[in-house]
């Protein structure tokens, strides 16, 4: 057996070492799908190569002004992009800023406009491998294996006192996990949807999330009343099928049962058309 994906992982050798200069993924789907058989098929674990945080919203505004360098098609996901909307300068969030672009030549465009930034400002910074995320596999050598196909960018960013973490995605790229394949989407409302996607993973930080936001009640129900565009809703639809969305109803309805009068209660209406 560990002949035989040594074997596969030198066939694959070179989709593996160039995973960040595919600009069609989708042109290497019958060798990525191998290499997610190799990581299916292995003691492979999960591989982080990055120390993350959790720091203040505010500290990250400090150095990065995120208004200012993202560009027109491109967004920040997550923690970062919600406290961004509602001016949460206290929210604890990662020292990681995710973000996506819509297509190849703004994800182009945004690392360079990051970068500049960064360069105008006099940080130290480098670029990362393409593996600083992906899966660890032992055989006869140890490998990491990228998680993500396409074209994307990781940026550390070296301050006087922290250490702040880019990863610019596109829509398109593949990602890999164990049981599977996905394609990274874009959301022309990432704020709705990373709110959408607290209720359908409902850890206890996302429980806290979800209470902290709700002291900017009004702005919050602005996000949810804006709901999405056709386009947002026909991926929602690729990304959750049947089963997800019942899940999300139900973690809505625990939440409520605990906060009645609840903001997010109009939640039920964005979830209805998907």
């Amino acid at each position: 057996m560990v002949q035989n994906l040594e074997s596969l992982i030198s066939d694959v050798g070179y989709i593996i070492n160039n995973a960040d200069k595919l600009s069609n993924p989708k042109d290497y789907i019958q060798i990525i799908s191998k290499i997610q058989y190799i990581i299916s098929s292995s003691n492979a674990k999960f591989y982080e190569g990055i120390k993350r945080k959790r720091i203040p919203f505010d500290e990250i505004e400090r150095y990065m002004d995120l208004d200012s360098i993202l560009i027109n098609g491109c967004s920040t996901i997550g923690s970062i992009e919600i406290a961004r909307i509602l001016r949460f300068g206290e929210k604890a969030v990662s020292n990681v800023i995710d973000i996506i672009c819509i297509d190849q030549q703004r994800a182009i465009t945004q690392r360079d406009t990051i970068t500049n930034y960064i360069k105008m400002r006099r940080y130290k910074y480098e670029f990362l491998p393409n593996n600083i995320y992906g899966f660890r596999v032992s055989l006869n050598e140890e490998l990491i294996i990228p998680n993500l196909y396409g074209i994307y960018f990781y940026i550390k960013v070296d301050l006087s006192n922290l250490k702040l973490y880019i990863t610019i995605n596109m829509a398109g790229n593949l990602f890999i996990k164990k049981n599977g394949l996905n394609y990274i989407l874009y959301f022309n409302d990432f704020g709705l949807f990373s709110i959408i996607y607290k209720f359908f993973r409902y850890k206890d930080k996302d429980i806290k999330d979800l209470e902290e936001y709700e002291k900017y009640k009004d702005k919050i129900k602005e996000i949810i009343n804006k709901g999405f565009n056709d386009r947002d809703i026909d991926n929602l639809r690729i990304l959750f099928g049947e089963k997800d969305i019942d899940k999300i109803r139900k973690n809505l309805d625990k939440y409520l049962e605990k906060h009645p009068g609840s903001v997010y209660k109009s939640l039920y209406k964005v979830i209805e058309y998907v």
